[in-house]
């Protein structure tokens, strides 16, 4: 990654349609202020999002995601439908130009800019790896911890990515339906199997708030970082998408 400042949005939980509507401000704005920027968030309530273009009836049980009183929403970046817990995912955006990147293959950019929120958890003693299962993905001692997801426009990229604290196969899995040719009961079971959270990987008891107070409070060792906040013009267009795009059925459900 090419030395350049990054501007860190800090950690707060907010609605999942604001959620996506800053992450968009943020990206549609790039190209007028060029702000390279790192944003930590969680979800409240918890709830699903839906890569760009799938399908809600096929990816998402409504009448359990009502049952929970969780909401959907639609990101515009790619990647599969992910399950956000309120109380044990963390969420990251960055928004940079894909030549500050210097790898530059598709899959290397991901694990490059993953690599620079999950460097302060690295030092902590977390072991990681990178290979692509269904999405870019980050592992540790052969289990999934975090995927990732990217909506490219001309040279600017935004990268979501999730961070796995704790989790709840159960209620994961109740909202989420089951691939095709396999049952509820064996995709949770297939979670235990084949992912990890942070706190077991670091015999740690963690929450998304704690975790994202390590990564901000560290990430000055490998990056040049300021904090910062959401511009006026930043906050005036999420909002706009708040209430026009990211709330509205058209958007979320049309699939």
């Amino acid at each position: 990654m090419k030395d350049i400042k990054w501007h860190l949005i800090s950690y707060r939980k907010d609605n999942p349609a604001m959620n996506m509507a800053i992450d968009e401000a943020i990206f549609r704005l790039y190209s007028d202020i060029h702000r390279d920027t790192i944003r930590l968030y969680g979800w409240i309530p918890s709830a699903v999002s839906l890569g760009r273009h799938q399908s809600v009836k096929t990816e998402v049980d409504l009448i359990k995601l009502d049952e929970f009183g969780f909401h959907c929403v639609r990101r515009i970046s790619g990647g599969g439908a992910v399950f956000h817990d309120q109380y044990g995912e963390l969420t990251y955006s960055i928004i940079t130009d894909q030549n500050n990147i210097t790898n530059k293959s598709l899959e290397g950019s991901y694990y490059e800019l993953a690599e620079i929120v999950l460097k302060p958890l690295v030092e902590l003693g977390l072991n990681i790896d990178f290979a692509q299962i269904h999405c870019p993905s980050v592992f540790s001692d052969g289990k999934k911890i975090s995927g990732n997801a990217q909506a490219r426009d001309k040279n600017k990229i935004l990268q979501h990515g999730t961070i796995l604290v704790n989790y709840n196969p159960e209620i994961m899995y109740s909202v989420l339906k089951a691939r095709p040719g396999t049952t509820q009961q064996k995709m949770v079971q297939s979670v235990y199997q084949n992912v990890t959270t942070l706190s077991k990987q670091l015999s740690l008891d963690l929450t998304p708030e704690k975790v994202a107070g390590i990564i901000q409070n560290n990430l000055n060792s490998s990056i040049n970082v300021v904090n910062s906040l959401l511009t006026e013009n930043e906050i005036k267009l999420a909002n706009n998408l708040f209430l026009n795009k990211y709330s509205q059925d058209f958007w979320n459900y049309s699939k």
